[in-house]
């Protein structure tokens, strides 16, 4: 049977439609954002590393004072007794390089910001540690968002004066704010998670009233909002807090810039203190 070659319906030659659009020019879309999250990624997976084997240390030196009978004191357990009749080695400190690949241990300004809370909490966890859990008002968000102010930056300040008052002295502490539900997933009110050194319970709680004023719940005329102010003494030393205040950082909020992490100054330099406590050689 003869088929004319008027009622074949030809094919589109795909392989060439094809090639016709990978010979397109293609737009220039690259913002960099891309490269910066691969990096930032990168860094977090090394400083988890060294986290771990911090921890290992950590362990290892505890044997070292158990097996001397040897009381552990603030810092003893990362610098050791230099002042010990017998010199005993009580430490596994100081890491000075990566034993995965050798490099030198990074510094302090390349660390990521999930480390250096986990080693300010370290280091306030040698004597005390106040955490809280404080949300904002919704008549101090409000007012922020009207006029186009960083919230973060107006509780930086807002939480420096408070804490001024009751502390007499400059303190170390840090908070991270968020706008996320975890439970409703969802969109809340804002809220921060932080901590601060302390010397004795009741400045603890001194901090947190400090705190709750800082973010408006104890204004005076006004009641507190149900369940808007926590506190706690830092007490189980684990990575696991560390991922808790950070883990709604990266979740995009139109009231909040990028950055959600502050640090007070005395709180970097005793960071970057205890980071060379346990990585620069001596």
């Amino acid at each position: 049977m003869r088929v004319r070659a008027e009622n074949v319906i030809a094919e589109p030659n795909i392989l060439s439609t094809q090639s016709l659009l990978n010979s397109l020019p293609k737009p220039h879309r690259k913002s960099g954002h891309s490269a910066n999250r691969r990096r930032l990624a990168r860094k977090l997976r090394r400083d988890r590393k060294i986290e771990r084997l911090l921890r290992q240390k950590e362990v290892i030196s505890k044997f070292y004072h158990r097996a001397r009978r040897e009381e552990i004191e603030p810092l003893s357990v990362y610098a050791g007794k230099p002042d010990h009749p017998k010199g005993y080695k009580l430490t596994a400190f100081p890491i000075v390089t990566q034993p995965w690949n050798g490099r030198p241990m990074p510094k302090w300004e390349d660390l990521t910001p999930w480390l250096k809370t986990r080693l300010l909490a370290m280091a306030c966890n040698q004597w005390s540690l106040q955490t809280f859990n404080v949300v904002v008002t919704a008549e101090l968000e409000r007012d922020w968002i009207r006029l186009g102010k960083d919230p973060r930056r107006e509780l930086r300040e807002r939480v420096r004066k408070h804490l001024g008052r009751v502390i007499d002295r400059r303190s170390e502490h840090f908070f991270v704010i968020e706008g996320w539900s975890k439970r409703d997933k969802a969109p809340t009110r804002l809220h921060i998670h932080g901590g601060a050194f302390i010397d004795n319970p009741e400045e603890g709680e001194r901090v947190v009233e400090a705190i709750a004023k800082a973010c408006g719940q104890t204004v005076r005329g006004r009641k507190r909002d149900p369940r808007s102010v926590h506190g706690k003494v830092y007490w189980r030393d684990s990575p696991a807090y560390v991922n808790y205040l950070f883990k709604s950082v990266r979740r995009p909020d139109e009231r909040l810039d990028r950055q959600r992490l502050y640090m007070s100054h005395e709180a970097r330099g005793a960071g970057r203190e205890f980071w060379g406590l346990l990585t620069e050689p001596r």
